[in-house]
């Protein structure tokens, strides 16, 4: 091997082996623990059909029909959430806790009649550039409810929509809580984040469960290879000037 592949190889080595620089994550709120006031915390609706409860800041639920919820995993299949709905308001009681992300998440009902997006703004992209979105997300029903259901995510980032898989759930049932990675191309300097609930059957109600949302620009992969190159060019040079 001569020395300018061996300077290159050691030069990807090195790259190869030196300690990664995380990506910021740009949600502001991912995990849903900063409520939109200062009021005391208590599972609730939010949003526009719902404005007089305490919603997760940083987020939107714009649809005056979306019946989205806001609750504490600790007390999500004990304590009733407050809702334009009478009865009980609460997670079956086989849901068994919080997230790997823990703390609060919220439900987004899958009803047709009832879905709407949970959305945010995105800024400080960098338009054309990937990004990967993480979040956790699970499956389950409210506790006054009977029959299966099924329940999936249509996350929009972009302009574009992708799809989890879809899960299908019996009375009363839970999930568990799943890990979901999509990646996306940003198409400006800001996006538009949304979190769409689609299940079925209408009525019983089919509830998405969504928490420990996180979105990080993908490292090029062309910068060691530039390096590569460079390194490649330079020893070419001295060998045309030395022969």
């Amino acid at each position: 091997m001569n020395a300018t592949v061996s300077l290159v190889v050691a030069a990807l080595l090195v790259g190869v082996s030196a300690p990664a620089v995380s990506a910021p994550n740009l949600v502001l709120n991912g995990g849903f623990e900063a409520t939109a006031t200062s009021a005391p915390f208590a599972n609730t609706e939010f949003g526009s059909s719902f404005p007089s409860g305490n919603g997760p800041a940083n987020w939107a639920s714009p649809s005056n029909s979306a019946y989205n919820l806001y609750f504490d995993a600790a007390t999500a299949a004990t304590v009733s959430a407050n809702s334009r709905f009478g009865g009980s308001q609460k997670l079956a009681s086989s849901y068994t806790g919080a997230s790997p992300n823990g703390g609060r998440f919220v439900a987004l009902d899958g009803d047709t009649e009832f879905n709407g997006p949970l959305t945010q703004t995105i800024s400080g992209l960098t338009s054309g550039a990937q990004y990967e979105l993480n979040f956790f997300w699970a499956a389950s029903q409210l506790d006054n409810r009977t029959g299966e259901t099924t329940e999936r995510l249509a996350v929009t980032f972009g302009g574009v929509t992708q799809l989890t898989s879809v899960l299908t759930i019996p009375t009363q049932g839970f999930s568990g809580w799943l890990s979901q990675a999509f990646t996306f191309t940003a198409s400006g300097a800001t996006d538009v984040l949304s979190f769409l609930s689609l299940g079925t059957p209408n009525g019983l109600p089919p509830i998405a469960l969504l928490d420990g949302v996180s979105l990080t620009e993908v490292p090029e992969p062309t910068s060691m290879a530039l390096l590569a190159a460079g390194l490649l060019g330079a020893g070419l040079v001295r060998r045309r000037r030395a022969s």
